[in-house]
């Protein structure tokens, strides 16, 4: 979640422009009708009070009248208030003597004849209170929509955090399995993996502090997964890499892909007795980026799949990342299975490189 604009933070009707200037031109057209029926829409002076009257007026209670109470507002209870207070009081007091003298100079020049002395005491026992409610609603409603704005992003931050360490967890169980068959079999081997396994372990409980990661990182782990499954199957994993180096900047929930590597093996490859082949392919396509995992092997299953807990939890993710900006397709593609990941683009800087491990 970015950082909130200061500008309607400070005033928080500007959003609703639309509707303000709507108000101001339904305005300025009763006024114009008053005097036109009135017979004053020759005088200049009259005309050009019908739109600075409405536009002084409207300016006060949409834009000064809260600002008072909002410049306060990162100060702890009740000082917050009571400076809202006072600065709302001497504001709205000024303001609402300012605007009959506004208003007063343009019908004088109109040669209409008033009491401004009344007019000012009407305007400061009338507008200023008025002023003084109207702006201590509107930052009120304000500072309530930023908190619960506030609690829905820290929601999401926690569901995203549930889904991925619901990840976790399952891509080291699967690691240590692997590991207890190597360990007798292939004592070597089995130290090598296990290196492996430590960076890639590492580059998970890095991704599990990031919300979103380049996508260069995600390459990485799938690296390191990819030289884990290699120790246990051997010759019957071959991995092509068609992989768009320039898109490495891409931003993208992390352990994305790893599920779908996984499944493509599982699935795929390691029930097959030659095993198969490996495609990942990271390319742009008509402004969107396609994260493909194509795999030969065992046939596409119907069931099963496409709807399993990994992939019904990938797909989670990508509704609360991206909303309809994303999607996940799995099925069969020639002689294999495709999973691809299709989304919008966004361009990040990632200070947090990721240290380099001994087998990286």
């Amino acid at each position: 979640m970015g950082p909130a604009n200061p500008w309607v933070s400070a005033f928080p009707l500007a959003k609703n422009w639309r509707a303000i200037g709507a108000c101001y031109s339904l305005w300025v057209i009763l006024l114009l009708y008053d005097h036109w029926t009135s017979h004053r829409i020759g005088s200049g002076w009259w005309l050009a009070s019908a739109f600075s009257s409405p536009l002084t007026h409207i300016g006060a209670f949409a834009f000064l009248a809260p600002l008072p109470w909002v410049l306060p507002r990162r100060l702890s209870t009740p000082w917050n208030f009571i400076l809202g207070f006072v600065l709302s009081v001497v504001a709205c007091e000024l303001v609402a003597v300012l605007l009959p003298i506004i208003d007063g100079w343009f019908l004088a020049k109109g040669n209409v004849k008033f009491n401004l002395r009344k007019l000012v005491q009407l305007y400061t026992s009338l507008v200023g209170p008025a002023m003084m409610v109207v702006g201590g609603l509107v930052a009120a409603r304000a500072r309530s929509e930023e908190l619960r704005e506030a609690s829905q992003a820290e929601a999401q931050i926690a569901k995203n955090r549930l889904l991925q360490s619901q990840i976790h967890p399952h891509v080291l169980f699967n690691a240590l399995n692997g590991l207890a068959e190597l360990v007798h079999k292939d004592p070597k081997a089995a130290e090598g993996a296990i290196r492996h396994l430590s960076d890639l372990l590492r580059r998970i409980l890095v991704a599990s502090e990031h919300v979103r990661l380049p996508l260069r990182e995600e390459r990485k782990i799938i690296a390191d997964f990819l030289a884990l499954e290699a120790i246990r199957l051997g010759s019957r994993l071959r991995v092509v890499w068609e992989w768009d180096e320039g898109l490495d900047s891409i931003e993208l929930p992390p352990l994305l892909l790893q599920p779908l590597v996984e499944n493509a093996i599982k699935h795929g490859i390691a029930p097959s007795i030659p095993g198969g082949d490996l495609v990942l392919r990271a390319r742009a396509q008509e402004g969107a980026i396609l994260l493909e995992v194509w795999n030969s092997g065992q046939p596409f299953p119907v069931h099963g799949s496409g709807n399993g807990i990994g992939v019904k939890n990938l797909r989670s993710r990508l509704a609360l990342h991206f909303g309809n900006g994303a999607r996940l397709s799995i099925g069969p593609s020639g002689t294999g299975t495709l999973a691809c990941i299709r989304f919008e683009a966004i361009q990040v800087e990632f200070p947090h490189e990721v240290p380099e491990g001994p087998c990286s």
